[in-house]
């Protein structure tokens, strides 16, 4: 938004050293964000205005004259090729060292004496478009020079930004930052701020009764109160569509805002004005029954067609409100005006509108045509209704004042249903003081409130705020809003900056460093990529992974209607992963760290009123791996868990905790039945190793096998030593190794003799099954299992003797429990 220093000063007088730099840093500060001040005058230096004495043709362009120009101190020779350049014309002419845009293209380049055509030019005598004044003097063609011959008064030599009042200082404010402060889109709201903030008093908005006309009748409908909390109208006749006068001209250019003619400027002078936007309708285009005029606010018809101000035509839906007589769409309501009722050259009667509409149907209309204005950028923050008043007078006010012949024709068509709420809001004293962290005494919080037009009345130590109607539109409800006011108006530079003073105090679990450890364990030791997927799933993913829907937990509102349902785990969406990228290359390995959701067990309790049990929702990694060709991939998920937590109980090394891995009893649906185990820590299950169950793996469009490593994060923080890693010693005497071989039953699974032999005696220090064979010389039924022991002591070297009597322990106990046999 574009801010005038000029226009904020009529409303609050501010002495000659607060600087337009001073106001908008102190806006910085406190209000809104200050992107730029921009000087006027700076870009017309060394351009004054000239009176061409003479205009002779050039001897050697037919094109071109040869101008004799006053300018005060100097007389000009200066070649131009203007075709409205007469002797005694007012022009402004650009002195050498100047700025100027060639024809109003390009950049802007500096003024140099040059000879055309063998005469020398000693300036130019500019167009418009070359000075960047194109809107305030229109041009009819490229080749006409800008005249200034109305500055009656005015001498040459004096420079163009003073002759035309260009002195102002343009502020660019971000509109983010007014997001959520609807009173500052205009310039009144915004000097109530400027006053505030410089304990300037501000002048009152005055607005003259509208007196009432009965030639004309006015009737409005609205169809559903919800779309419409006030519309107001007034008929106004005898007006007239000359251009408007160069004050207000001067004003919406500073806004950044087109002059068109009297109405229409007159109807965005007010909204730049007070931030309320306008309408005027020609008064006889509007439909009239039994001498009145009809007008109705309502829905679109889905496909109903409105033709726009810009020219185009748009197709509306339900969702649009628009602005109907006689069933002709007027404007589509917050946003554009339509060519149906539009003011034209010809205009002497006008119905002027002053309407606040809902703010979210102006916002969805205006974000889905792509039609982004002054006004639907005004409504779609929440307007005070009660501007509507003040705007339908100012502008009638200045109707009359503008059109001389103008008059009041009707009575004010005024239908409202609204109300806010406008407090009290009770805080004490000293809660205020305890959250600015500065006292501030009662008689400063009370100045800062009633100029930013609260009402403040003291009890004891309680404060009853009142809020006025222009912050009552979800901006000021609660009582920290008021401290926010109290603390930016007082400074935030006056409030002392100092450290927060509280204990630092460890986590119990350090799941974040345990996270990260094992993240860049397997991104950097094993080339693992990390992925990030939704925690939404489909009803085919959970087909997919052999589970039932109801076991997930189902979003009233899903941001996807094909993914209805929250994660149980992260296999399914890596999964999807390896699908997708399988024909890109030969191997891979992906991890995701995230959140997983379970329904049938108890997570944290809800605070507040409404209190409650949220569902759990651990924080799980997960990694899957593939290779093209590979047929087991159950050893390349058991890397990765060495890799993430360390070598399993027994093994020599650093680790995270002390864990095993035993057979599962029941695995899930998508897992391998014979190739998954579970991570145990201290008796509690932390994650799996585990492959896909072959059929799972050809549900998502996957041929090779898939090795899966799942660690639960948030169980295994808690059971994880404190320092995250701890070391098992390795022994100083050397191992011994013997390698047995055993036939069993094929019932028995590999986990069983592990544990086992593992159990036997303290001097197994390792057990590794390096072999599987089965052949038709075998029993029916059996099979070999080839295990190499390796033996240690943690005191002294072990003898042949000792380390033969564990072997034999070792098969004595397999004997004993399994049947199972040694294998020559």
């Amino acid at each position: 938004m574009r801010l005038s220093f000029q226009w904020l000063k009529t409303y609050v007088k501010l002495p000659p050293s607060v600087t337009p730099e001073k106001v908008a840093e102190i806006l910085k500060l406190s209000t809104v964000e200050v992107e730029g001040a921009e000087h006027q005058g700076e870009a017309l230096e060394n351009i004054v205005i000239g009176r061409v004495l003479k205009a002779e043709k050039h001897s050697n362009a037919d094109k071109l004259l040869v101008c004799a120009v006053d300018t005060g101190k100097e007389m000009l020779q200066i070649v131009c090729g203007g075709t409205n350049v007469r002797a005694g014309m007012l022009v402004a002419v650009a002195k050498i060292g100047a700025s100027v845009r060639w024809h109003g293209e390009g950049e802007f380049v500096e003024m140099k004496l040059v000879s055309l055509r063998g005469v020398e030019s000693r300036g130019m005598i500019c167009a418009s478009n070359e000075v960047g004044l194109a809107d305030m003097f229109p041009s009819k063609n490229e080749r006409e020079i800008m005249d200034v011959s109305h500055l009656s008064g005015v001498r040459p030599g004096t420079p163009l930004a003073e002759a035309l009042g260009l002195d102002d200082v343009i502020f660019d404010i971000d509109n983010k930052s007014l997001t959520n402060r609807p009173d500052l889109w205009g310039h009144y709201g915004m000097a109530r701020e400027v006053a505030a903030l410089f304990r300037r008093p501000l002048a009152a908005y005055k607005t003259s009764p509208i007196r009432l006309g009965k030639e004309r009748r006015l009737k409005v409908d609205i169809a559903r109160a919800e779309d419409c909390s006030r519309y107001m109208a007034v008929a106004v006749e005898g007006v007239t569509t000359t251009p408007s006068p160069s004050w207000m001209q001067k004003r919406l250019l500073s806004a950044g805002v087109r002059p068109i003619n009297t109405i229409v400027d007159i109807a965005n002078y007010v909204m730049l004005d007070i931030g309320e936007p306008m309408h005027a309708f020609d008064a006889v285009r509007l439909s009239e029954k039994n001498g009145t005029i009809a007008i109705e606010v309502r829905r679109a018809k889905n496909g109903e067609a409105f033709h726009a101000l810009d020219g185009r035509r748009y197709d509306l839906n339900g969702d649009d409100i628009v602005i109907v007589s006689g069933g002709r769409v007027l404007a589509l309501a917050g946003v554009m005006g339509g060519q149906e009722g539009s003011v034209s050259p010809s205009t002497t009667s006008i119905v002027f509108e002053a309407a606040n509409f809902h703010p979210s149907f102006v916002r969805r209309t205006s974000t889905r045509l792509g039609l982004r204005t002054e006004s639907s950028a005004r409504f779609e923050k929440s307007l005070d209704p009660n501007l509507c008043e003040s705007a339908l007078r100012k502008a009638v006010e200045l109707t009359l004042e503008l059109c001389p012949g103008a008059r009041v024709a009707s009575a004010i068509a005024d239908k409202k249903h609204f109300r806010l709420n406008q407090g009290p809001i009770r805080i004490p004293v000293s809660e205020m003081t305890r959250k600015i962290g500065v006292e501030i005494p009662y008689k400063e919080i009370n100045r800062i409130l009633t100029d930013l037009g609260f009402s403040v009345k003291k009890t004891g130590e309680m404060l009853a705020i009142g809020v006025p109607t222009w912050r009552a539109m979800k901006d000021i409800s609660i009582p920290e809003d008021i401290v926010e006011e109290v603390a930016r108006i007082y400074g935030y530079h006056h409030i002392p900056a100092q450290l927060p003073v509280f204990p630092i105090v460890p986590p119990a679990h350090r799941s974040g460093r345990l996270e990260q450890r094992i993240t860049d364990a397997l991104v950097r030791g094993l080339g693992y990529t990390e992925v990030q997927t939704y925690s939404f799933v489909s009803p085919v993913q959970v087909r997919h992974l052999g589970e039932k829907e109801d076991a997930y937990l189902e979003l009233e509102n899903p941001l996807s209607k094909d993914r209805p349902f929250l994660r149980r785990n992260l296999v399914g969406n890596l999964l999807e992963c390896l699908a997708k990228n399988r024909d890109f290359s030969d191997e891979l390995r992906l991890l995701e760290i995230g959140k997983v959701y379970r329904k049938e067990e108890k997570g944290e309790e809800m605070g507040g009123k409404n209190g409650g049990v949220l569902p759990r929702q651990d924080t799980w990694i997960t990694a899957v791996c593939m290779r093209r060709g590979n047929d087991s991939m159950l050893e390349m998920a058991k890397r990765a868990l060495v890799t993430a937590l360390g070598p399993p109980a027994g093994e020599a090394g650093a680790a995270v905790c002390e864990y095993r891995v035993r057979v599962v009893a029941k695995p899930l649906p998508w897992q391998h039945p014979g190739k998954t185990g579970e991570i145990v820590v201290g008796g509690q299950v932390v994650g799996f190793l585990s492959e896909a169950h072959p059929k799972v793996s050809r549900a998502f469009d996957i041929s090779g096998r898939v090795g899966v490593l799942e660690l639960n994060m948030s169980a295994l923080a808690s059971l994880a030593a404190e320092a995250l890693v701890f070391y098992k010693p390795v022994s100083v005497f050397p191992a011994v190794s013997r390698d047995i071989a055993i036939l069993a039953d094929q019932g028995v699974l590999h986990a069983n003799f592990f544990d086992a032999i593992a159990g036997s005696d303290p001097l197994i220090h390792k057990v590794e099954l390096f072999d599987v064979y089965q052949d038709d010389t075998m029993e029916a039924g059996k099979r070999s299992l080839a295990y190499r022991l390796t033996l240690q002591s943690k005191d002294h070297t072990l003898t042949a003797e000792e380390a033969d009597a564990a072997v034999r322990k070792v098969l004595e106990i397999l004997k004993k429990r399994f049947n199972a046999t040694p294998r020559a």
